[in-house]
């Protein structure tokens, strides 16, 4: 780790904490050293980067104010990235606490910076001598374009793709020389690629792979997709033979997200956050299967079972059928592992023997202003009432798309009361030497768990004491009008947990890592101790 210290008379007072907005590049060559630029606020008296993991190191340099915004400053940097480093979150160090988290990934291939003349028309394109490569650029201003030129042979595949700062949105376009009535120079476009829709939680990141079936020269068009630009956006344009990456999954636990993965495994991770219990692997039920005998019979399925398909062609609608007793509880969850919301919105309805509905995924509800609306839902529970035997459809809600990779999972299990999601909001802390803070943390009870959660924090810095506390809890907003709440809705706990440095504590010049653990509790009886989420913890010094 390469820092230089700048304590002196900046930590005598309190000071505010830093942010990081963005870096610049975005990522690096493993086994490199480059000079990097990292824009912010408060950074003036910064004295260290600090990385989340190995394989990483930076010394700064020199920091000075930003000239193309107020109030911000840049640090000039030197990082240093191990052979082989992959990716790591690193953070800014002052002497009033440690910054929010920016990503710093890596490339295998030469890195080319994008040179300081204009080449915003294909003409003055900025020539990339060799491939593959890895292009540093920056959308600086709104309006701005970046051409390159490249040169390949006949039949050979190239994928490009970008990785960028969070400010930006990017598109990418192939063009080849041309010409048009109006223009002679006018380069012709022949494949563009943006994500496939914005969408929360979606990456705005783009990819494209394009066979040239024409040796020669081509030109690359990298812009912000709806002309934007502007000091932080920044991107790393890859050009390599290689596959497109696969966009990565967060490794936490998400209990109602229409990307998290279900396996034969679901009932054996639900147990490990309620009471120990023993569970058995859910068979794989394939709802795609040729059907053989006519009338067609929808496949009969146990319970639990995960069923998988895919809403192969507009209007297709699978079936599986499956029976329950009367006051039988069951959950239904649906994944899209491939195409997800907008794209492809599952829509998921269960019928009795007579083709009466019983109910959907379908989540309807009146706000406090009288409007209603209607989303569906990845998890839906519901008890019946009745038994018998009954028909599960899946199809498209739209009836108007389809195609093979709109895939989809749906598990039908019992419901298991369980401890849900564990969410902590904060992402640093920064304790002031005699001051107390508070760390927020909220439980989903899941499937009418009945049990509780301890909480606890390991690794805090020295003389700091973490202790659970109540709280006021403010007015809440009129309560929206849910329909069969109890179908698509969890309840959830707050826990508040205040931690005080004491008088004594010493100061950190750099960030102490704190690990939050959850351990459900049912009659008595201990669960698993579940990490939670890492948080990185300053002390500094407290203000007059």
């Amino acid at each position: 780790m390469f820092y230089r210290w700048a304590f002196v008379s900046a930590a005598l007072c309190a000071a505010p904490p830093p942010k990081v907005e963005s870096v610049f590049p975005v990522s690096g060559q493993p086994g490199s050293s480059f000079a990097a630029q990292i824009r912010g606020s408060n950074l003036r008296d910064a004295y260290a980067v600090w990385f989340e993991g190995a394989g990483a190191a930076a010394e700064i340099l020199k920091i000075e104010a930003d000239p193309k915004r107020k109030n911000a400053e840049i640090a000039f940097v030197t990082v240093r990235l191990a052979a082989g480093f992959t990716k790591a979150s690193f953070r800014a160090v002052t002497p009033g606490g440690v910054s929010n988290a920016l990503l710093l990934s890596s490339h295998p291939e030469e890195a080319v910076l994008e040179q300081a003349a204009a080449h915003d028309i294909a003409a003055q394109a900025q020539r990339i001598a060799r491939l593959p490569a890895a292009i540093h650029g920056r959308i600086g201003e709104s309006g701005e374009v970046d051409f390159y030129s490249i040169r390949v042979e006949a039949g050979e595949s190239w994928t490009f793709e970008t990785v960028s700062s969070e400010a930006l949105d990017p598109s990418i376009g192939i063009y080849r020389p041309g010409g048009s009535w109006f223009d002679s120079e006018r380069p012709i476009r022949i494949a563009f690629s943006d994500e496939a829709v914005s969408y929360p939680n979606l990456t705005t990141e783009v990819s494209l792979t394009h066979r040239f079936e024409k040796a020669g020269e081509y030109f690359l068009r990298v812009n912000g997709f709806w002309g934007h630009g502007g000091p932080g956006q920044e991107y790393t344009l890859r050009i390599h033979q290689g596959p497109a990456r696969s966009a990565e999954k967060a490794n936490d636990w998400t209990e109602r997200s229409w990307t998290r993965s279900l396996t034969t495994d679901r009932m054996t991770e639900l147990a490990a956050r309620a009471a120990p219990a023993a569970a058995k692997p859910i068979p794989i039920v394939d709802a795609d299967a040729e059907p053989s005998q006519v009338p067609v019979v929808p496949p009969a399925i146990p319970v639990p079972a995960l069923v998988t398909g895919a809403i192969e062609r507009p209007g297709d609608v699978d079936r599986v059928r499956f029976s329950a007793k009367e006051g039988d509880k069951l959950a239904f969850e649906i994944e899209t592992p491939e195409t997800t919301l907008p794209l492809m919105n599952p829509y998921l309805r269960v019928l009795d023997s007579d083709g009466v509905e019983a109910f959907t995924n379908v989540f309807s509800n009146v706000n406090s202003n009288g409007n209603a609306s209607k989303q569906i839902r990845p998890k839906t529970m519901f008890s019946f009432p009745r038994g018998g035997d009954f028909i599960l459809e899946i199809r498209d809600i739209t009836a108007a798309y389809g195609d093979a990779g709109m895939k989809y999972k749906v598990l039908v299990r019992p419901q298991l009361g369980h401890m849900g999601e564990v969410k902590i909001a904060a992402d640093a802390l920064n304790l002031e030497v005699g001051k107390a803070s508070k760390l927020s943390v909220v439980t989903d009870q899941e499937e009418g768990y009945e049990g509780f959660v301890i909480l606890s924090i390991d690794g805090l810095p020295d003389g700091v004491r973490a202790m659970p506390a109540t709280e006021v809890e403010p007015d809440s907003p009129p309560q929206e009008s849910m329909a069969k709440r109890e179908r698509f809705a969890t309840k959830s706990q707050k826990a508040t947990i205040v931690l005080a440095p004491g008088d004594a504590a010493p100061l950190t010049r750099l960030p102490v890592v704190g690990r939050v653990h959850a351990q459900p509790v049912v009659g008595g009886k201990l669960g698993a101790r579940i990490f939670v989420k890492e948080i990185p913890i300053m002390v500094v010094k407290g203000g007059a």
